[in-house]
C-alpha cells in the first residue's frame, strides 16, 4: 500500500512538472504571438520587448540559414544558424544575430534555393526601423527629384491624355464558353484513338495516331509501333518536337557546364564586393564621421582638397576607386589599363584567354575587378548569355539572325565603352561634381595586310551597330538596373576627378598615396590570370517538305561568335573639357580608335574560325587629351553638397533607407510618377543593385538625369502594352511571337513545305469570345489554378504570358510581378475555314491538265472516333496554271483557278495521294465533273464530299483510292552527332551543318 502511494505520489509530481512547462510554454508562445506581423507575403518578427530569443525552426536541415543582408536574395553565408541557438538584439545599424563562435548575419528560415513552408518555425528577422535622421535626410533626397539643376527649360511632360470613348458595353458570356469551363472540371475519360477505320465503301483506311485523319499513298511509322503511321506533315512536327528537346538539352549542359567555369574561375561581379568609404573616409583626413555617401571639397585659396560626407549621389566618389586612380597617374602618367588576350593567337577558338592589366599591380584589386568584370559582362551580353535588362534588347547574336545578309556571311567587328561626355563642376560650396556620360561603339573590321583595321564605314544596320545604338540609349537604365555598368561608370568619374587634381595641380595630401600603396599591398595575388574562352551557340534546324514526303533535314549548332576581347575604352582624351561651351559643339562626337593602337578595344569574329592572330584588346581609360583643369561652376543651380559636423550627412547612409522604401514598394512624398518610375527600375528581375546593400548609392535626383530615365521606363511601358495588345489578338501565333518579344519565343526549327517556309503547329480558326468581370473571375480564381497551361512564357520585366486549352475555348492571360493572374482575351476554337480567291486568269477550254494532288485538312463535324475531315483537289495544268474543287457544305462546287492563298491552306493539309492525269483530261472535261445535285437549302454530309473528290480524282487519273490507303510505310530516324565538343552528352545536335536524307 505505502509502495503505491509513493507511486502516486510521483506521478503527480510528474504531471504538476508537465503543466508548469506547458504554461511557461504556453507564456512563451503568447508573448512571441504579439511580437509577428505581417510584412506584405513576408512573415517578420519583431525583437523589441523580447529580451532573448531561442531559434526552434531547421531542425532537420541542420539549422536556418544566415544570410549578408536584409534582401531574401542576397548571398547566404556557409554556416547555417543552429536550432537553440540565442538570438538578441545589438546595438547597431541593423538587427544581427550573434551565436557563439558564428559569423554575424541575417536569419533566413527557408532552405538554400527552397520556399519556405509552413511546416518550419518560419521568421524572417525584422530590420531595424529607420531613425528620425535617416527619414529626415530620405525625405530631402525625396525632395529633391526633378529639381531642375542645369538652368535649363523643363519642356512639356509629354504624357498621353486620356480621351472620352463613353461608357463600355457590357459583356455578357456565351453559353459555349460556360460550357466549356464547367466540362474542364468533369473526370476526363482515357480514350485510345484507333489505328483504323472502315471507310464507306467497307475498306479499311489506317489513321495517323498524330491527328487521327485516313493516311494517303505515303507514310512515316509512327512512335506507338510498326502498325501505327503518320503523315509527313505530322512526322515534321515530331520532328520538330525532337529538335527543340534536343535544344534544351544541348543549352542545359552548356548552362551547366558555363555556371561551373564561372565559379571556378570566380567569373562574375558581386554586388556586395563594392568598396566602402567609411573606413577610409577618416584616414584621408575626414574631421567628421562620413558613414555613407562621400565628395570632394575644394580650398580655393590653399589649392587643396578635403573629403566630406554627403547625402548628394551626383557628388559621390568611391574613394578607393579615387585613391587607385590617383597612384596610376601619379605612377604611369596614365589610367588603369585592361587588356583580355589569347594565350594562343593562331588558335583563337580553343585557346584560353589572359588577364593583362596596365599597371600590373591592379591585378586583384578593386578597380582591376571592375574593369575585367565590366568586360566579361559586356561580351557576355552580346553573345546573348543574360537576359536583357532592359525590354525589348537584342543580343549580336539576335540581330545576326534577323539579318539574312549578315547571318550568311562573315565578319569581324569590335565593340567598346566609351565617355561621350566629362566634365566636372562645382556646386555652391566649393563641391566638385564629376560628370559622365557613357555608351557603347561599334566598328566593322577588314581583313588587311597588317591584320584587322577598321572598317570606313560600318552599316547601321549591321548586328554590332544595332547593338551597340541600343546599349547606348539605354545606358543609364542599364546603370542603374546592373551593378557592374553602374560601377564602371562609377570608376569613370574618379578617374575624371584624379586627372582633375593632377591637371589643376591642386595639392593632395601625401597620406592618400600611401593609403593607395597599402591597398595594393593588402590585395591578394590573381587567383585565375587565364579564364577559358567565351562561347555561344544555338541550334538551327530546317526540316523540307516536298510532294507529301519528307526530304531531308538540314540541323547545326552553329557557332556564331568565337572569340571577343577586350571591351572599355572610355577615351576621356578627345574632348575638351575645360568649359560647359565648348563641351556644347562636341557633346555627340563619334569616338575612334585609341591612340595607343597596341590596346584595340572589344573584337569580335563571327564565323566558323578566326582568320588572323588578334592584337592586344582591352580597357583603356584614355584621359590625355581632356583638358580638366577648369571647373564650371553652378553655384546659381546647384546648392551646397558637403556635410558639416552637425549634419544629417554624417549620421545616415542613405542607400538604407532608399533600399528600405522599395522593399515596401513605397516612396512617401514622391510624386507618384517618380515612384512607379523608381519601382520599374529595381523591381527588374535583372536587376542587382539592391544586393549592394550600405554601399549602394540612390539615382541622381536631378531633372536632366531623372528625365531621362523615366523616358526609358516610359518605353518599356508602351512596349508591355503593344505585347499585350498582340498577345490578346488571334493573329498571334505560338512559335512566331514577332519582333515585340523576345528573340527566344520564336522557334530556331523551321519547316519548309515545297520550298516555302510554313508553320507545323495545328493553327486554329479562332473566333472572339466576350465575357463579363463576374466570368473572367470565376477562370483566374477556380478554374485556371487547377490547370496546367498549353504556353507559358516570361518577358525581362518578369511579366508572365500564358495559354490555356478548356476544351474548345482558348483562354490568354497575363501576369505581372506583384500582381495576380489576369485573363485578357478568350477565343473559341475550330478548323479553319477557307474562301478561296481565283486571280482573273482565263483558261482556254482544252488547256491540259497535267498533275492531280488530293489533300485532306480538318473540319468541324461530328467526332465518330477520328478527327472529321474535308478532301479538296489541286490540279495543275500544263501552262502551269492551279485549278483547286471541292464540294462545300451546302452542296455547290467550288471552283478556284491560281487562289491567292492556296499556299497557306496547303501548308496546314496534308497531302494524301499523287498521280497524273490522263491524256483526255482538260479543263472542259473537269468541269463537267458535277456534284450529285441536292435539295435547296441542305447540308451535304462529309461523306458525300468525299465521294465528289474521289470521283474527280478517278475521271482526271484514271485511278482511285482503294488499296492505296497507307501504302508506302517508311522510318525517319536521322542519327546524328554531338552539340559542342567532344565531351559534350550525346544531344542529337551536331556540331556544324549536315544534311540527313530521310526518305530510307
Amino acid at each position: 500500500m505505502e509502495a503505491q502511494l509513493k507511486d502516486a505520489d510521483s506521478k503527480h509530481h510528474e504531471c504538476c512538472k508537465v503543466i508548469a512547462e506547458h504554461k511557461t510554454l504556453e507564456a512563451e508562445l503568447l508573448k512571441v504571438r504579439g511580437a509577428l506581423r505581417m510584412d506584405g507575403d513576408q512573415l517578420r518578427v519583431d525583437i523589441a520587448g523580447l529580451s532573448e530569443n531561442t531559434v526552434v525552426g531547421g531542425a532537420d536541415k541542420g539549422g536556418i540559414i544566415v544570410r549578408e543582408d536584409l534582401d531574401l536574395n542576397s548571398p547566404a553565408l556557409s554556416e547555417r544558424l543552429a536550432t537553440g541557438a540565442q538570438v538578441k538584439e545589438l546595438d547597431w545599424q541593423e538587427l544581427l544575430v550573434q551565436v557563439s563562435g558564428q559569423k554575424e548575419g541575417l536569419c533566413d528560415s527557408t532552405s538554400e534555393g527552397e520556399p519556405s513552408s509552413g511546416s518550419d518555425a518560419e521568421a524572417v528577422v525584422a530590420e531595424k526601423e529607420l531613425s528620425k535622421e535617416e527619414e529626415e535626410a530620405f525625405e530631402q533626397y525625396v525632395g529633391k527629384f526633378g529639381e531642375n539643376r542645369a538652368g535649363e527649360a523643363p519642356g512639356y511632360n509629354r504624357q498621353a491624355f486620356p480621351w472620352t470613348a463613353g461608357q463600355p458595353l457590357k459583356k455578357a458570356t456565351p453559353k459555349e464558353a460556360i460550357e466549356a469551363v464547367l466540362e474542364a472540371n468533369r473526370p476526363k475519360k482515357t480514350y485510345q484513338p484507333p489505328l483504323t477505320e472502315v471507310d464507306s465503301e467497307g475498306e479499311e483506311v489506317p489513321l495517323c495516331t498524330r491527328c487521327s485523319m485516313p493516311v494517303g499513298q505515303f507514310a512515316y511509322e509512327g512512335r506507338q509501333g510498326i502498325r501505327s503511321c503518320v503523315h509527313a506533315e505530322c512526322m515534321a512536327q515530331v520532328l520538330v518536337e525532337d529538335a527543340q528537346r534536343h535544344e534544351d538539352r544541348r543549352t542545359t549542359w552548356e548552362v551547366e557546364k558555363k555556371l561551373k567555369s564561372r565559379n571556378e574561375y570566380e567569373i562574375g561581379w558581386r554586388p556586395d564586393s563594392v568598396p566602402q568609404n567609411a573606413h577610409l573616409a577618416e584616414r584621408m583626413g575626414c574631421n567628421t564621421p562620413a558613414p555613407g555617401l562621400c565628395c570632394l571639397v575644394l580650398d580655393e585659396a590653399s589649392r587643396t582638397v578635403k573629403v566630406a560626407p554627403t547625402l548628394e549621389p551626383a557628388a559621390a566618389v568611391n574613394l578607393e576607386y579615387l585613391l587607385l586612380a590617383l597612384k596610376v597617374r601619379k605612377t604611369a602618367k596614365r589610367e588603369p589599363l585592361f587588356s583580355l588576350d589569347p594565350v594562343d593567337h593562331q588558335n583563337l577558338e580553343k585557346t584560353p584567354q589572359k588577364k593583362v592589366y596596365e599597371p600590373s599591380w591592379l591585378a586583384g584589386t578593386s578597380v582591376g575587378d571592375v574593369m575585367f568584370q565590366a568586360d566579361y559582362f559586356l561580351k557576355e551580353l552580346a553573345l546573348g548569355e543574360y537576359t536583357m535588362p532592359v525590354a525589348g534588347m537584342m543580343s549580336v547574336f539576335d540581330w545576326s539572325e534577323l539579318s539574312a545578309a549578315e547571318r550568311d556571311r562573315d565578319w569581324s567587328g569590335r565593340e567598346w565603352f566609351v565617355v561621350r561626355k566629362a566634365e566636372v563642376r562645382m556646386a555652391m560650396d566649393q563641391t566638385l561634381i564629376p560628370v559622365v556620360k557613357m555608351g557603347v561603339e561599334a566598328r566593322e573590321q577588314v581583313l588587311t595586310k597588317g591584320g584587322l583595321e577598321d572598317a570606313a564605314v560600318t552599316a547601321a544596320t549591321h548586328p554590332l551597330k544595332k547593338f551597340a545604338d541600343a546599349f547606348s540609349r539605354n545606358f543609364d537604365l542599364i546603370a542603374e538596373r546592373r551593378s557592374v555598368v553602374f560601377h564602371l561608370r562609377e570608376l569613370a568619374k574618379a578617374s575624371v576627378m584624379a586627372k582633375h587634381l593632377v591637371d589643376s595641380n591642386i595639392r593632395v595630401n601625401s597620406t592618400w598615396y600611401q593609403l593607395a600603396d597599402e591597398i595594393v599591398k593588402g590585395t591578394a595575388p590573381e587567383a585565375h590570370p587565364q579564364i577559358p574562352q567565351l562561347w555561344n551557340m544555338r541550334g538551327n534546324s530546317r526540316i523540307q517538305l516536298k510532294n507529301g514526303r519528307l526530304i531531308d533535314m538540314l540541323t547545326g549548332g552553329q557557332r556564331k561568335l568565337h572569340a571577343i576581347y577586350g571591351g572599355v575604352e572610355f577615351g576621356l582624351d578627345r574632348f575638351e573639357l575645360a568649359q560647359r561651351h565648348a563641351m556644347q559643339g562636341q557633346a555627340g562626337m563619334q569616338l575612334g580608335q585609341s591612340g595607343r593602337p597596341m590596346f584595340m578595344p572589344q573584337r569580335i569574329q563571327i564565323g566558323q574560325q578566326a582568320q588572323v592572330p588578334s592584337m592586344p584588346q582591352g580597357v583603356d581609360l584614355n584621359l590625355d587629351k581632356f583638358n580638366l583643369s577648369n571647373i564650371e561652376r553652378f553655384a546659381s543651380h546647384l546648392p551646397a553638397c558637403s556635410g558639416t559636423s552637425d549634419s544629417l550627412a554624417t549620421k545616415v547612409t542613405l542607400g538604407k533607407a532608399f533600399l528600405k522604401s522599395l522593399r515596401e514598394r513605397k516612396y512617401p512624398g514622391l510624386k507618384q510618377e517618380y515612384e512607379e518610375v523608381l519601382l520599374k527600375v529595381f523591381e527588374s528581375p535583372e536587376c542587382d543593385r539592391s544586393q549592394e546593400g550600405d554601399a549602394f548609392i540612390p539615382p541622381d535626383p536631378s531633372m536632366e538625369y531623372t528625365g531621362r530615365i523615366r523616358s526609358l521606363v516610359n518605353e518599356e511601358k508602351l512596349l508591355l502594352e503593344r505585347r499585350q495588345m498582340h498577345f490578346f489578338d488571334k493573329a498571334f501565333q505560338v512559335g512566331n511571337a514577332g519582333p515585340d518579344f523576345p528573340r527566344s519565343w520564336t522557334s530556331r526549327i523551321q519547316v519548309e513545305k515545297d520550298g516555302a517556309k510554313t508553320d507545323v503547329s495545328q493553327r486554329k480558326m479562332l473566333t472572339k469570345v466576350d465575357f463579363d468581370p463576374a466570368f473572367a473571375s470565376v477562370l483566374a480564381n477556380d478554374i485556371l489554378p487547377t490547370a496546367a497551361p498549353e504556353f507559358k512564357k516570361d518577358t525581362e520585366d518578369g511579366s508572365t504570358f500564358r495559354i490555356y486549352q478548356i476544351g474548345s475555348l482558348e483562354v490568354r492571360t497575363t501576369q505581372m510581378k506583384f500582381g495576380q493572374e489576369k485573363v485578357g482575351a478568350m477565343f473559341s476554337s475550330g478548323a479553319p475555314a477557307w474562301e478561296l480567291k481565283s486571280k482573273a486568269t482565263v483558261l482556254a477550254e482544252d488547256e491540259k491538265l497535267q498533275e492531280c494532288k488530293v489533300f485532306i485538312e480538318a473540319t468541324d463535324g461530328p467526332a465518330q472516333g477520328h478527327q472529321p475531315h474535308h478532301f479538296y483537289l489541286v490540279f495543275k495544268t500544263v501552262q502551269q496554271n492551279v485549278i483547286v474543287i471541292e464540294q462545300l457544305a451546302n452542296g455547290s462546287r467550288s471552283w478556284a483557278v491560281n487562289p491567292t492563298n492556296l499556299e497557306d491552306r496547303n501548308s496546314l493539309a496534308k497531302q494524301l495521294f499523287t498521280a497524273v492525269c490522263t491524256e483526255g483530261a482538260t479543263v472542259h472535261a473537269l468541269k463537267m465533273v458535277l456534284p450529285t445535285p441536292t435539295a435547296a437549302g441542305s447540308a451535304v454530309s462529309l461523306s458525300v464530299r468525299k465521294q465528289y473528290a474521289k470521283l474527280a480524282f478517278k475521271q482526271m487519273t484514271g485511278q482511285t483510292f482503294t488499296k492505296k490507303w497507307g501504302g508506302s510505310v517508311r522510318r525517319a530516324s536521322p542519327e546524328v552527332g554531338p552539340a559542342v565538343s567532344l565531351d559534350a552528352p550525346h544531344l542529337g545536335m551536331p556540331g556544324g551543318k549536315k544534311r540527313y536524307n530521310l526518305l530510307g
